[in-house]
């Protein structure tokens, strides 16, 4: 059996979680053959742009209805409704050549959806498992935390920009996930806009912390125009520093190579 990765991009907002969770599709579907699926976890939905595709639905569009359909009460039994969304979701993935791709959007009208959410957690932890390579986009701060939707993720991945408040965020994220008890075989830290200068200062600290720095993501001008005119990011050019740099980024994660995938987990004895 082959192994299989799940990758996750977390951190404050505002600090290039989209922006490097494009570029690290982008550096999978470019550098590999190996299947891919890519989960938009942040219910802003920004990433859809960010790699040039339309969704026809989210889950949480889906996961209102069903609560819907439970609060009115013509639904049947747990399977039966188990069933009606796993399908459901199904229909809302966007199967391409490259990639498949699933937004989940956020839930609408006030309640409960405790029980939604669990069933939404054990369909997407099993359609995972038809990938080799799993990339979620988180939403920004904690509270994906404190839910436990990356309890089955393999590394964590924590973007910062160069503000102290994402720095503070990145280790609040780092003990929040010890305290739910959330068994991460990796978490790194990648930084996005820091000036060359500053980069031995961030890993002097994140050293003292024990984060390891998995690389920097200079500033672009390509990329911030692209960003500003909300083209895709799959579109710069290869030349691109952020292209470029991100790529390093993807091996170090083991997301272009199965070697580096598995000396990452530390299975490559």
């Amino acid at each position: 059996m082959r192994e299989r990765l799940v990758v996750s991009v977390a951190g404050k907002g505002g600090v290039g979680k989209t922006t490097t969770s494009a570029l690290l599709t982008r550096a999978v579907i470019e550098k590999t053959k190996r299947s891919l699926l890519v989960v938009d976890a942040d219910p802003v939905m920004n990433l859809p742009r960010a790699l040039g595709i339309e969704i026809p639905t989210s889950v949480g569009d889906i996961a209102s209805r069903l609560r819907k359909s439970i609060d009115e009460g013509s639904l049947g039994g747990e399977v039966a409704k188990q069933d009606i969304l796993e399908g459901e979701i199904y229909e809302a993935l966007v199967e391409g050549e490259q990639f498949d791709f699933l937004a989940m959007g956020r839930t609408e009208g006030e309640g409960c959806y405790c029980y939604v959410n669990r069933l939404l957690t054990q369909i997407i932890d099993n359609l995972s498992k038809n990938y080799e390579l799993t990339l979620l986009d988180m939403s920004a701060g904690l509270e994906h935390l404190s839910r436990r939707t990356n309890r089955n993720v393999d590394v964590l991945v924590i973007v910062l920009d160069p503000s102290r408040a994402a720095y503070e965020a990145a280790l609040r994220i780092r003990d929040l996930a010890k305290e739910v008890h959330i068994d991460f075989k990796k978490i790194v830290v990648v930084g996005n806009r820091f000036l060359p200068e500053m980069e031995d200062d961030l890993q002097k600290k994140l050293e003292e912390e024990n984060l390891p720095l998995f690389g920097m993501i200079p500033n672009d001008d390509e990329l911030s125009k692209a960003n500003y005119l909300g083209q895709p990011l799959t579109e710069l050019n290869s030349d691109s520093p952020a292209v470029q740099a991100v790529e390093k980024i993807a091996e170090k994660l083991g997301l272009l190579s199965e070697a580096a995938m598995l000396k990452l987990l530390g299975k490559d004895t």
